[in-house]
This record gives C-alpha cells, sequence and structure tokens, in this order.
C-alpha cells in the first residue's frame, strides 16, 4: 500500500455532531474488554471514523492520544475492508489497566469481529 492510500485524510473522519448523532440513533455494536465499536451504514462511498476517548476511562492525555493513535493507525491502512459505514469507537472502563501488546489484541480483535459482521 502507497504511502498516500494509507492516509486519514479529513473525508474519513466523523467531525460534526450530527454525524456522530447519526451512528449512535441506530447503530449495531460489536464489543470487548477494551472497545465498543458502532457501526453504520453511510450515504458516502468510503468509510469514516470516529472517536469517543472518554477521560473518566483514560486519565492522562498521553494515554488517551496513544489509543487514538493506535486507532486510528489501523483504521487508515484497513479502510477498504470497511465499506461505506460509519464507525464510532469507544474506550471502557477496562482499558486503564491494559498493556500496549493487550490493547493491540483488543484493537484487532474488535475490528475483525466487525469486518465478519460485514461479510
Amino acid at each position: 500500500m502507497s504511502r498516500s492510500t494509507c492516509r486519514f485524510q479529513p473525508e474519513h473522519r466523523l467531525l460534526k455532531t450530527s454525524d456522530f448523532r447519526h451512528v449512535f440513533d441506530k447503530a449495531f455494536k460489536v464489543n470487548n474488554k477494551a472497545f465498543t465499536l458502532l457501526a453504520r451504514k453511510n450515504h458516502t462511498n468510503h468509510s469514516r471514523l470516529g472517536l469517543v476517548i472518554a477521560k473518566k476511562n483514560l486519565k492522562l492525555a498521553i494515554q488517551r492520544n496513544r489509543v487514538k493513535r493506535l486507532l486510528r493507525d489501523y483504521f487508515r491502512c484497513h479502510k477498504e475492508s470497511f465499506a461505506n459505514y460509519d464507525l464510532v469507537v469507544l474506550t471502557r472502563r477496562e482499558i486503564t489497566v491494559m498493556s500496549q501488546q493487550q490493547l493491540d489484541v483488543y484493537r484487532d480483535d474488535i475490528f475483525n469481529r466487525f469486518i465478519k459482521r460485514l461479510n
């Protein structure tokens, strides 16, 4: 995959409150210990990602930024797999005690389970 196709461009981001509300209203869920993924088909021809990383779950900004970076990185390199869905990923409380390796495993798990559900 070339560097230009593996970018997290603005059109692949959920930014507006109305976009998030659209997903929250009638989404289907995929859960694991670290994350909850909400998804809903969108009107565009590409997938979009929104992140909800609560301070309640991750107190330090460095922790929240690391989780956002992990999720965005996976999404941008696999965005073709998500068809034309809007995805919102939320963190769960158990994330506070997880190691980096566990976060990687749970991140891969949540996206892979979503992809299986699409097929």
